[in-house]
């Protein structure tokens, strides 16, 4: 109950958020932000306290990597709202973008990892990763001409990481003999992560940086960080 209740609450901060925030940002944004991301961390350590397994020593590990990487995910969120927020007074706002980017990277890390304890692992899934991400770059560059300039390699290191850690959670799928809510949650969380970076990426590379986009990133950012969050009430 009291998992809901903090999703709830982080869904509230997120639309108070959403409302305030344009693309200059504000402290009240910035605010907002850090309150709603702090609502996954809460809502995943008490998910923790509220799962009923059996198996408690089994599922500790990977729930502790698991809230690693949503707190993770909290630095990176303030990392790169400030950079926004205070854009002007900045001088060097590559460092802001590069930490931000490393904090959810080692993020998808312990994600990858947590799934690999919890679930049947395929090397495969990596292999897939990889040619998943090389056909998203391809198509970024190619046929929406997004210019990455020096952060094409960067941006590139990144995605690698995302894409493995939909093809694992999606591999632990298929290979499981029993897909609880978890690995669904995870999957689902591992999907709106990839498609909400693909919005970030216009409007970082292509300039679109619109409410209507701010608004899409956001939501599908939280929404995956929030599904994550969940899935730990039930591994």
């Amino acid at each position: 109950m009291v998992t809901y209740i903090l999703l709830a609450l982080g869904i509230v901060s997120l639309i108070g958020f959403l409302v305030v925030r344009d693309k200059n940002g504000s402290p009240l944004a910035t605010i907002l932000k850090t309150l709603t991301s702090l609502f996954f961390i809460a809502t995943a350590i008490a998910a923790l306290g509220e799962n009923e397994t059996v198996s408690y020593d089994r599922i500790i590990v990977p729930a502790l990597l698991i809230i690693m990487g949503l707190v993770l995910g909290l630095v990176g969120d303030i990392t790169l709202d400030l950079k926004i927020t205070y854009q002007k007074m900045i001088k060097d706002s590559d460092t802001y973008t590069f930490a931000g980017m490393a904090c959810f990277g080692i993020g998808h890390i312990l994600y990858i990892v947590a799934i690999a304890i919890l679930y049947e692992f395929s090397g495969w899934a990596i292999l897939v990763g990889v040619g998943l991400n090389a056909a998203i770059f391809a198509v970024s560059i190619f046929l929406m001409k997004m210019k990455f300039g020096k952060w094409l390699i960067p941006s590139m290191t990144y995605g690698f990481l995302l894409s493995i850690f939909m093809c694992v959670a999606g591999a632990s799928c298929i290979i499981e003999k029993t897909v609880g809510p978890d690995l669904i949650l995870f999957l689902i969380g591992s999907i709106l992560f990839l498609l909400s970076d693909l919005v970030l990426s216009m409007t970082y590379f292509e300039g679109k940086d619109s409410k209507i986009m701010i608004i899409t990133n956001h939501v599908l950012y939280y929404a995956a960080q929030f599904s994550i969050a969940i899935a730990v009430l039930y591994i």
